[in-house]
């Protein structure tokens, strides 16, 4: 899709129509969670520090919010990533490229940030998605964290690394990760 704009941007330079133009789209892809999108509301759990966003004609189509974040390591220690939340694309625009083409945009910002990683946590339907977009899943990874409904979790599916800065044979394999706060 050639006619997609695409754009990095920082959570303060958003303003309340930009919000509202996401939380249309969220709710469009996340219907599950659709109450929550309301009004100026385009966040779930934590607030993105940065948005990479697809927008055709003027409206936002594709989204990546992610934060740079200091991920603990059971095993001591801490590694630097850019936690990656809040993907998708408009149901209308599905099937279209658009999801690859949001992946390698969310590549090249995660790189222009200087990041090692990307990291995130999905679906078991989601790996090949990401794995296309050069994302790695990590094996044997647990993820303890904050669920977006503000009560703690072991996660135990799906975390998904994308090299950035360093190969994926630095990333810590096999042990829990601690995100301490909110996912994204």
């Amino acid at each position: 899709m050639a006619d997609i704009e695409w754009t990095l941007r920082w959570e303060a330079d958003l303003s309340a129509d930009d919000h509202t133009g996401l939380a249309a789209l969220f709710s469009r892809y996340y219907p599950e969670d659709h109450a929550t999108f309301t009004g100026t509301r385009s966040w779930m759990g934590a607030r993105p520090e940065a948005r990479v966003i697809g927008y055709h004609d003027g409206r936002p189509v594709a989204h990546l919010g992610f934060v740079r974040r200091m991920l603990r390591l059971e095993s001591g220690g801490s590694q630097l990533v850019g936690d990656v939340g809040l993907v998708g694309v408009d149901p209308d625009y599905q099937g279209t490229g658009l999801g690859r083409r949001l992946l390698a945009e969310a590549a090249a910002a995660l790189t222009g940030q200087g990041l090692p990683f990307g990291y995130l946590t999905c679906a078991p339907e989601l790996v090949a998605y990401y794995a296309g977009g050069g994302w790695r899943q990590s094996p044997g990874q647990v993820t303890r964290m904050i669920d977006t409904r503000m009560r703690p979790e072991t996660f135990t599916g799906p975390a998904m690394v994308l090299p950035v800065a360093a190969p994926f044979s630095e990333w810590p394999t096999g042990q829990t990760i601690i995100r301490d706060g909110l996912e994204v």
